[in-house]
């Protein structure tokens, strides 16, 4: 572009257009990332969480079965992530982070109680719950990031800082 097809007054309304689609498409991705981490966690109630033996016979039962509350929580995280990606940003896709990742925690923090299965018991737990609380861990980490991500820059340019960014800009043509 030449000077005049770029005008001063027109430079910061492009800037600030850019920066919004590239705010949204950061938004989107991390959204993403944060929704397929709780697919694995779902996945994971359908694997066996506890083994027993009951009248001589074993017995394995599977995550829903036995944490049906986790199973809950999970569909709530699971709604919470599609909802952040739905939204563009925002105090609403913040709000829905910031609940996906509470259920993260809550679904990591189940998954380690059914890890640990009581020495008196007759139950042993399965690998259902070490998958959950390995992709509960990953869930958190992919909603902490999102929610980082997605905070809203408070800092606003001043003059001579976009009149220096407009300076650079016309050095680099």
């Amino acid at each position: 572009m030449t000077e005049p097809d770029l005008p001063d007054e027109v430079l910061p309304e492009k800037l600030a257009q850019e920066e919004k689609r590239l705010g949204v498409v950061q938004h989107r991705w991390f959204a993403l990332a944060t929704l397929l981490a709780t697919l694995p966690a779902g996945i994971a109630l359908l694997l066996p969480w506890a083994f027993s033996r009951r009248l001589g016979e074993s017995v394995w039962q599977l995550g829903i079965e036995t944490q049906p509350a986790l199973a809950l929580a999970w569909l709530g995280g699971l709604l919470a992530a599609v909802l952040a990606l739905a939204l563009r940003g925002g105090q609403l896709a913040q709000l829905a982070t910031g609940v996906s990742g509470v259920v993260a925690l809550i679904y990591a923090a189940g998954g380690w109680q059914a890890n640990t299965a009581s020495a008196l018991s007759d139950t042993w737990p399965g690998p259902g719950p070490a998958v959950a609380l390995v992709t509960g861990l990953i869930w958190l980490l992919c909603a902490s990031a999102q929610f980082i991500a997605d905070r809203p820059h408070t800092a606003e340019p001043n003059a001579e800082e976009l009149a220096d960014a407009v300076r650079r800009l016309r050095q680099n043509r």
